[in-house]
C-alpha cells in the first residue's frame, strides 16, 4: 500500500479550481471546469446508486460502515453528499477517537453539541493528565485537524474551554472560534 500524501487531495483540488477561475482564458477555464463537473457528476451518481444498492443488503450495511471509517472514502463520500453518518455522528467519532489523547494531557470534553452546521465543544481541564499551559495550542490543533477531517461541511467550529487562546486562520472556509476557560469568574483573555 503506497503511503499517504502529507497535503489532503481535495486541499489541492481547491487550489486547482481557484487556479482555473483565475485564468485570463475564459473559455479554456470554462470548458476544464465544465469537463470537470462532469466528471464529478458521473463519479457521483455512480457512488449514489452503489450506496443505495449497499443499503438493499444487511451486508451492505456494515460495508458503509467501513466506507465511513476509510478516510480515502470518506472524503469522495461526503464530496458527493452520500457520507451514511450526518455530521453529529462524525463529529462524536472524531472526538471520540481523541479521547485518550486528551485523558493523558488533562484534558475532558465536557459537553459537544451540534446544531445545524456549527460544532461547540466545552472543554474541562481534569485532575488526571499533564497538562501545561503550552498545551493549549497543541489540543486545539489535534481538535480541529480530527474535525475538519471528519466535517468539512461544518460551517464553524467553536471550541471553549482551553486558557490562552490563539487566532487562528481557518481552513477550508469554516470559521473557528476559541473561548478561553473562564477562572474565577472572568474569562481568560
Amino acid at each position: 500500500m503506497a503511503a499517504r500524501p502529507p497535503e489532503r487531495p481535495t486541499r489541492r483540488i481547491e487550489e486547482l479550481v481557484c487556479a482555473l477561475d483565475a485564468l485570463p482564458d475564459r473559455a479554456a477555464a470554462s470548458a476544464a471546469c465544465e469537463l470537470l463537473q462532469l466528471v464529478l457528476e458521473l463519479h457521483g451518481t455512480a457512488l449514489a446508486r452503489m450506496m443505495q444498492i449497499l443499503s438493499a443488503d444487511a451486508a451492505g450495511t456494515r460495508l458503509k460502515e467501513t466506507f465511513a471509517e476509510d478516510q480515502d472514502v470518506h472524503d469522495v463520500l461526503l464530496l458527493h453528499d452520500l457520507h451514511p453518518e450526518d455530521l453529529q455522528a462524525r463529529v462524536q467519532r472524531a472526538v471520540a477517537r481523541l479521547h485518550p489523547h486528551l485523558a493523558v494531557q488533562g484534558v475532558v470534553v465536557q459537553a459537544l453539541d451540534v446544531e445545524g452546521d456549527r460544532v461547540h465543544i466545552r472543554l474541562a481541564l481534569s485532575d488526571a493528565g499533564r497538562y501545561h499551559g503550552t498545551d493549549a495550542d497543541t489540543i486545539r490543533q489535534q481538535l480541529e485537524q480530527a474535525l475538519l477531517a471528519a466535517a468539512p461541511d461544518a460551517a464553524e467550529v467553536d471550541i471553549e474551554g482551553l486558557p490562552s487562546p490563539v487566532t487562528l486562520v481557518p481552513a477550508a472556509g469554516i470559521t473557528v472560534r476559541h473561548r478561553a476557560a473562564v477562572t474565577a469568574g472572568v474569562p481568560v483573555r
